[in-house]
This record gives structure tokens, sequence and C-alpha cells, in this order.
């Protein structure tokens, strides 16, 4: 869990400096509408409290930065509409496509994502990585494979070239939740569905059906920013810039 040991050293270093830089800096006024969605186990609401490792770095991020932070919960794709319509201020966890720069302001990346394939583990194979390109050209039967992605989101470049080059050979099935990949995924309506790391992991130990992680070769890691609405003032989103550089290996 490499991803969770960097982000607590983050963090830490994070809260050591916040009052720091908001005693020692004149901001004007900062307050950001944030959507968010459950996503554990990097943000989850219960009992009336946010807690996660993804909402501990925005809260402590936005701290340093000198903004109050307003949580809205939205789904996915329509927080990135409403981020476009300029009625909500920022996203987290968002990678990089031209589609969302036109429209939003990205930080600069402040913590990397590695996506792996989950799959039923009714095999014999050991394997811990596999080819996502081979994976779909090796489907039973030449049938072609039922693969999960979760609405809105953006796999990196080189998955998508993967995604794009084996078209013929995949279907891409949409959704909006966890329990509905592995459903869909033990009902035999999924081959596999794409997920970052430590999700998986969480999934591993709280799945009740049979689940087998698998490094995706073709992506490693790619990086994850903040994604600003247009009207947050340019010197807002250089705050943020600011205290990532510092924080950030």
């Amino acid at each position: 869990m490499q991803t969770h040991t960097r982000i607590h050293r983050l963090l830490t270093s994070l809260l050591g400096v916040g009052l720091i830089l908001l005693a020692a800096a004149s901001h004007a006024e900062c307050r950001l509408r944030v959507g968010w969605d459950d996503w554990p186990p990097y943000i989850v609401y219960e009992n009336g409290e946010f807690q996660g490792l993804e909402y501990d770095l925005l809260i402590a991020t936005a701290d340093a930065a000198g903004c109050e932070i307003e949580m809205l919960r939205v789904p996915w794709v329509r927080a990135l509409k409403m981020l476009e319509n300029r009625s909500l201020d920022l996203l987290y966890g968002a990678g990089y496509s031209k589609e969302r720069a036109a429209f939003a302001k990205y930080s600069l990346p402040y913590r990397q994502e590695q996506f792996v394939l989950m799959t039923l583990d009714n095999t014999p194979s050991t394997a811990r990585s596999v080819s996502l390109g081979s994976w779909i050209q090796s489907a039973p039967g030449n049938r072609g494979r039922n693969l999960g992605l979760f609405r809105g989101d953006f796999y990196g470049k080189k998955m998508e070239r993967v995604l794009e080059d084996n078209q013929s050979a995949v279907k891409l099935i949409r959704l909006g939740s966890n329990e509905q990949m592995v459903e869909m995924l033990a009902r035999g309506r999924l081959d596999g569905f794409v997920i970052e790391d430590s999700v998986a992991q969480m999934l591993l130990k709280t799945s009740d059906y049979p689940l087998k992680r698998l490094i995706i070769q073709e992506q490693v890691t790619d990086p994850l920013h903040y994604l600003f609405s247009r009207d947050v003032p340019d010197a807002v989103v250089e705050r943020f810039n600011a205290v990532i550089r510092k924080h950030t290996p």
C-alpha cells in the first residue's frame, strides 16, 4: 500500500505547515464548493463525518492554501457538468484530458494513481499482471469481452488507446459504483472491470466473491490533479500549486 504511505506522509507535512502559511500570507476570502460522492476508501461520509485519505488530503491542502471547503454531494458525471457550468468550484482526483481542460483549470499533479483489472478468481493462473490488450483479445470462443468502467472517468492516454485499438473485441459497460461492478462480475455480465488499486485492495478484503487483482501492464501510474472552475481566480489555483510543489516529491 505504497500509495497510502505516501499520502500519509504528505498529510503530516501539510498539516504541519498549514497554520504557518495562513499566518504568513494575506489572502482574499476563499470558499470553494467541492463536488463529492462515495469513493471508498478514499472518501466516505459516515455518522455525520467525512473520512478517507482523499478527503484528508483535500482539506489539508485547502487549509494550507488559505481556502474553506463546502462539500456538495453530486455524482461524478453531473459534477463535471456543474464544474463546466460554474456551479461547482473544485473537483479532486481528476486525470488530465483535453476535453476537461477546455472548460476547467488543472492544478499540478498532487498524487499518482494506478489502475488494475479485477476479475473473478476462478482460474488456476498465478499471474499478478496482465496486458489489457491481450486479455481483451483472449476471450473464450472469440465472443468478445465485457469490461466495466466508471461513468465519467478518464483512464489515461495509454489505456484509452488500448481500448480504442481493441474496440471491435470489447464492449465497455459504464457503471456508477463499486457494488455494481462486483455484482455484474459475479453474475457473469462482466468479464472484468478497471479500478484504482487502493479500491481494489479494499474489495479483496470485503467482497463476498472471490476476486483477482491484476496490474495492467500498459498503465503503471498516472497523475491526478485538482480541477477548478473557470470562475476560480488564477491566484487561488496558484496557491494550491504552491502547496503541491512544496510537499510533492
